[in-house]
C-alpha cells in the first residue's frame, strides 16, 4: 500500500510538473564566476501548501514567504552571517538613527532585464502603505515618516445621515499625505528613508518580504494578476518563476539576471504543495523529495532514533485565536477559561512529541530585554497559568456551568496532521476539564483558512507566528486596533498606547517596559491562546547542502548545492 501511494502520487506530480557617524556599513559582495555542470541540479522541496500570493507586498503567510526569499531580494538579505548587503551595496545611518541612505549596487536587474532602481523601492513601499491596496502588512512601514498617516487616509466617510459614503476628497488627501512620506529616490542608485523615530531593528526589517521591491512596469501593466502567473511575474532574486500549477507544483529556475547569479549552484527548485505529511514523508523516504518541513508526529520518535530528524532555529509561537466579535468569545471569562483548561505539557509531550516550551505569554524566547544579554521572555516570565478550578469558575460566571448551554462552535485548522491532533486533544481537554461537548474541529486548505480569518468567518482558529525580525515588537504590534494581522478583531486603547510609546523611542529601557506592559494586557484579556514556542523539525536529504534556515522561519536556497 505504501509503495502504491508513493508511485501513484509521484506519477501525478511528474505530469503536472551602518556607515557615516559611526554607523554600520554593508559590505560589498563580489559575484563569483559561474560554472556550468553537465546535468541540471534540482532540489525538490515540499512547501506543504499552495502560495496564497507571490506578490511580496500582499503576503502574510509563511508558505508564500518561502518563495519570496528565492524570487525577490530586499535592500539587505539575511544569511548565516547575519544581515548582509542585498540590493544595497552599502548604507549610511544618520540623524541618530532616523535616516537611512541606501546605496544600490551597480547593474542590478529585474528578471526581465530592466534595471532595479531606487524608484522601485519608493514605489513598492508606497504601494504597501496605499490604503487602496489594503496590504495586511502596511503597519510594518509605519516606521517611515508619514507612513501611518498615509495608510489611514479614509476612502469612506460618514455622510450627513450617518451612512457611509465615498470620501469626495480622498484623492486629494492621499496625494497630500504621500508628499509627506519619508521615502525619496535621490537618484537611480540612492534610496533615502526618513523614520518617525529611531527603530533599532529597521535595517533587519528591510529584508522582510513586505519591504522587497516590485517592478512598477510589471505591476501597472496588470495590477490584479501580475504575480499570479509565471509569464507576468517579474522578480529580482536568485530565482525566477517558470511555472505554477496551483495546489500542485511551482518551478523556480535560476535567474541569470541576479547580481550574484554566479554563486547560485542549484539550477531548479521544484516547490511541491503536498498537505498530507504522511504522503510527503513517504515521498521523502523513497527519494522523491529532498526537503520537507514537519513530518507527522507519530513518526517523530522513529525519525529521531534513525538520525533523520533535524531542527531549525525557531523564533515563533503556536497559538489559537478567538474571533472576539462573536459570542461567546466576546466574553473575556470564556476566553480565559478555555486558555486555563489546556495541559500544554501533555500536548508537547504526547501529541507533537517535540517537547517544545509551553507558552504562557506570546513573545517567544529569543528577543533581547533591556539589559544586554537578557531575554524578554525570561524577564517577563509566565503571564497566566493553567488552573482548572479558576477556569470552571469563570465559565460558570459566564453562564455555562460545567459546560452546559455552551453553543456549538468550531476550531478551524489547515490541513496538517499535527494541527488536527492538537485540535482533537484540546477539544478533549475542554470536554474533560470543563464539560464542553459542543466544539468540533474543522479542516480546510491553508489559503481558505487565511481568507476566512481575514473576513471574520471563524470562531476559534489555529495560528502560528514566525517573528519578522528579532525584537519582541514583532509579536505585539499585530494586535493593535484594526491591525492588518489582528484577525482576533480585539481592541484595547491602553494596549494601543503602549505599543505606540514603544515605537516612538529608541531608548531600549523605555521600549521594553512598554512592551512588557502591553503583553500583560494581552494575556489578561486573552484574545489568543498561546500553546508553545516552537522547535521546527525538518527532513533534508544528505545530498543537499547549504540550505539556510533562520529563526524567523525563512528557508533560503541561494547558497544550496546538490551532490
Amino acid at each position: 500500500m505504501r509503495n502504491r501511494v508513493v508511485k501513484g502520487l509521484a506519477a501525478v506530480l511528474a505530469l503536472t510538473v551602518l556607515a557615516g557617524c559611526g554607523a554600520k556599513t554593508g559590505s560589498e559582495q563580489k559575484p563569483t564566476t559561474e560554472t556550468k555542470t553537465q546535468a541540471p541540479k534540482v532540489i525538490k522541496f515540499n512547501a506543504g501548501a499552495d502560495f496564497r500570493t507571490l506578490d511580496p507586498g500582499l503576503m502574510s503567510d509563511a508558505v508564500s514567504g518561502y518563495a519570496a526569499t528565492q524570487l525577490y531580494e530586499g535592500l539587505v538579505r539575511t544569511s548565516e552571517k547575519g544581515t548582509q548587503a542585498g540590493m544595497a551595496a552599502s548604507w549610511d545611518i544618520l540623524d541618530n538613527g532616523t535616516k537611512f541612505v541606501f546605496h544600490l549596487r551597480d547593474g542590478i536587474k529585474w528578471s526581465n532585464g530592466d534595471p532595479v532602481t531606487a524608484e522601485d523601492f519608493v514605489y513598492a513601499w508606497t504601494r504597501v502603505l496605499d490604503p487602496q491596496v489594503a496590504s495586511e502588512y502596511a503597519y510594518q512601514l509605519y516606521y517611515v515618516k508619514g507612513g501611518e498617516a498615509f495608510n489611514n487616509v479614509a476612502a469612506k466617510i460618514k455622510g450627513a445621515d450617518g451612512k457611509e459614503i465615498d470620501n469626495p476628497q480622498f484623492k486629494e488627501q492621499l496625494a497630500a499625505a504621500q508628499k509627506n512620506l519619508g521615502l525619496k529616490a535621490v537618484d537611480a542608485k540612492t534610496f533615502e528613508v526618513t523614520l518617525e523615530a529611531p527603530t533599532p531593528y529597521f535595517l533587519e526589517l528591510t529584508a522582510f518580504h513586505a519591504l522587497m521591491p516590485v517592478s512598477k512596469k510589471a505591476v501597472e501593466a496588470n495590477k490584479e494578476g501580475w504575480a499570479a502567473k509565471a509569464a507576468t511575474l517579474v522578480s529580482n532574486g536568485p530565482y525566477k518563476l517558470t511555472s505554477w500549477e496551483p495546489k500542485k507544483l511551482a518551478v523556480l529556475e535560476k535567474n541569470p539576471n541576479y547580481w550574484n547569479a554566479g554563486s547560485v549552484k542549484v539550477d531548479k527548485l521544484e516547490y511541491y504543495m503536498i498537505e498530507e505529511t504522511a504522503t510527503a514523508l513517504q515521498l521523502f523516504e523513497s527519494g522523491q523529495l529532498d526537503v520537507m518541513w514537519a513530518p507527522p508526529p507519530p513518526e517523530i520518535p522513529r525519525l529521531e532514533k534513525e538520525g533523520k530528524l533535524q531542527f531549525a532555529p525557531a523564533y515563533n509561537a503556536y497559538y489559537y485565536e478567538f474571533n472576539t466579535q462573536k459570542a461567546p468569545f466576546n466574553d473575556v471569562r470564556v476566553r480565559k477559561a478555555l486558555a486555563m483548561a489546556i495541559d500544554r505539557k501533555a500536548i508537547v509531550t504526547n501529541v507533537t512529541k517535540l517537547n517544545q516550551k509551553p507558552a504562557y505569554g506570546i513573545v517567544a524566547v529569543g528577543a533581547q530585554d533591556a539589559a544586554p544579554g537578557s531575554d524578554f521572555r525570561t524577564v517577563g516570565g509566565d503571564l497566566f497559568k493553567e488552573d482548572l478550578a479558576e477556569a470552571k469558575k469563570l465559565l460558570a460566571e459566564a453562564g455555562y456551568p460545567d459546560g452546559k448551554g455552551f453553543p456549538a462552535t468550531e476550531i478551524y485548522y489547515n490541513t496538517l496532521e499535527s494541527h488536527k491532533m492538537i485540535a482533537e486533544a484540546t477539544i478533549e481537554m475542554w470536554k474533560k476539564n470543563l464539560g464542553i461537548t459542543s466544539i468540533k474541529a474543522t479542516n480546510m486548505e491553508f489559503k481558505v483558512l487565511l481568507d476566512r480569518k481575514q473576513k471574520g468567518e471563524h470562531f476559534i482558529a489555529r495560528a502560528g507566528w514566525n517573528g519578522d525580525y528579532t525584537d519582541a515588537m514583532t509579536f505585539l504590534d499585530m494586535w493593535v486596533t484594526k491591525g492588518g494581522n489582528n484577525t482576533a478583531f480585539w481592541s484595547n486603547a491602553e494596549y494601543d498606547a503602549l505599543i505606540k510609546k514603544a515605537k516612538s523611542t529608541g531608548d531600549q529601557k523605555v521600549r521594553v517596559e512598554a512592551m512588557h506592559g502591553a503583553e500583560k494586557i494581552l494575556m489578561s484579556e486573552m484574545p489568543i491562546i498561546p500553546f508553545y514556542f516552537g522547535r521546527t523539525p525538518f527532513l533534508q536529504s544528505a545530498k543537499v547542502t547549504g540550505v539556510f534556515r533562520e529563526a524567523l522561519g525563512t528557508i533560503d536556497f541561494t547558497n544550496a548545492d546538490v551532490k
